[in-house]
């Protein structure tokens, strides 16, 4: 038995009334819930409205309103369900964002070697700083729409709570040159390493944060043409 479309629509107030203002995980719950409603209503022969109290007392522990702190900030506050997923995902960001660091630090650090420090430290700095521009004007463009968009998506609000970081990237990046501008020969490969690392940290969580709003539009063009 397939739901009708006033159903669906109340599983969709039902969410949400329990804090589901995300629209893709929004979608993605009444999806499960959806289905899982029809499938007992066929099993069990019963009504809707008796296997929506059903379900829903199920997703009762997975609805309920938490928060973490230290991965979404002190203000954000959303069903369990959503915060997992967004814990979740800032945990993997936060691993790939380790990973390429390092990968990045070793190589720069053995190319420069390889080539000069010096010669390479002017290289990289040039070529890097039209970069720091384009990332600084695709986050203030990506900030004021997200913001100002009725549309909501959890990586948009990962977006407007972690986009800051491209400006201090770009602050220490370009204006205080630092960390690079202790990238030099006189300093050990050891330290050379620990600069190239901190300044692979900034710009691989720069372009996460990026990568995050570029999902958002992503979802939201999707949205758009169903």
């Amino acid at each position: 038995m397939q739901l009708t479309t006033e159903q669906i629509e109340c599983i969709n107030q039902t969410l949400i009334e329990k804090g589901i203002k995300f629209d893709d995980i929004k979608l993605e719950i009444l999806d499960h819930i959806a289905s899982e409603i029809e499938s007992t209503m066929n099993l069990e022969q019963e009504s809707f409205e008796i296997v929506f109290k059903s379900v829903f007392e199920k997703w009762k522990s997975e609805l309920q309103i938490s928060s973490s702190y230290a991965w979404l900030g002190a203000f954000f506050e959303a069903p369990r369900f959503v915060v997992d997923k967004l814990v979740t995902y800032s945990k993997k960001q936060i691993l790939i964002v380790l990973f390429l660091s390092a990968v990045f630090a070793a190589s720069l650090s053995i190319l420069g070697y390889c080539i000069g420090i010096e010669l390479f430290s002017n290289i990289l700095r040039t070529s890097l700083t039209g970069l720091f521009y384009v990332m600084v004007g695709s986050t203030i463009i990506s900030l004021f729409l997200i913001w100002r968009s009725s549309f909501k998506t959890t990586f948009g609000r990962l977006f407007l709570y972690r986009g800051w970081v491209v400006f201090v990237f770009f602050f220490m990046s370009s204006v205080d040159n630092e960390p690079l501008k202790h990238f030099d020969s006189n300093h050990t490969f050891t330290e050379n390493f620990i600069s190239c690392l901190l300044y692979g940290c900034l710009f691989f969580y720069s372009h996460c944060q990026i990568s995050m709003a570029l999902k958002h539009f992503k979802i939201f063009s999707k949205f758009k043409m169903v």
